[in-house]
């Protein structure tokens, strides 16, 4: 055997010496399960970083979403091409081009990191932990929010049809296979009312700092029944 063969078979045997299964399977540190992810008080606030973060997304606020009444509805010239949005403008769209899906999916994605959210925290409330209160009102304020959104982009006007389809209400973390079917508008309206009012107790009444309040939530709350009609209650 010569010398460059042995010295190759004594290093691997070496090699092999050192492997360890727990060192080859250890856990990635930039993301972990997100059944689990939520320990603390202090987890549930950095998580609510990352869904107004995603929220902030060109897709959604960050762009697309505040342009789109200005683009639909006149009060926006396009000069050039190539901006994005120029298919609203132009209202050359259609289901099958130009579709501007990027609504619905940025939308659902910021809608599963709050379903995802709130799961852990009902069970962690369902252990006995405390100091939820107001994460747990954020993420249903939150969520109304992005429902508020979706139904006025993919329904029809709650009072010319609130029987009309709008976008599925889904409240629980879903498997990438599920399928789920459109609600009515006015199921729609009613989750988002829901939510609303059930977070409302739960939100500060004193300056957040930038997050979701007992205030915002109310001022959110007089918008809904507004679209609805409600002026009383708005």
């Amino acid at each position: 055997m010569n010398n460059i063969l042995r010295i190759f078979i004594t290093g691997m045997l070496a090699l092999s010496l050192f492997s360890c299964e727990k060192t080859l399977e250890m856990e990635p540190t930039n993301q972990v399960d997100a059944s689990t992810s939520i320990k603390t008080p202090a987890d549930a606030q950095i998580m609510i970083n990352g869904i107004v973060r995603s929220m902030s997304s060109a897709d959604y606020y960050g762009r697309n979403f505040i342009l789109y009444g200005d683009t639909k509805g006149g009060d926006m010239t396009i000069p050039s091409q190539g901006r994005g949005n120029d298919g609203l403008y132009t209202f050359n769209h259609s289901a099958t081009n130009g579709s501007y899906s990027v609504y619905w999916s940025q939308i659902y994605f910021s809608l599963l990191q709050v379903n995802n959210l709130l799961k852990n925290i009902e069970q962690l409330e369902a252990g006995g932990a405390t100091g939820y209160n107001s994460y747990k009102g954020q993420a249903l304020t939150i969520r109304a929010i992005m429902y508020f959104d979706l139904v006025r982009l993919y329904g029809k006007s709650y009072d010319l049809d609130k029987n009309a389809y709008g976008v599925p209400n889904i409240l629980t973390p879903l498997n990438s296979s599920a399928q789920p079917l459109r609600n009515t508008v006015n199921e729609n309206y009613n989750q988002v009312l829901s939510d609303l009012k059930a977070a409302a107790p739960l939100l500060a009444k004193t300056k957040s700092n930038g997050f979701v309040n007992y205030y915002g939530n109310l001022a959110m709350q007089a918008r809904v029944y507004l679209y609805m009609k409600d002026n009383p209650n708005a």
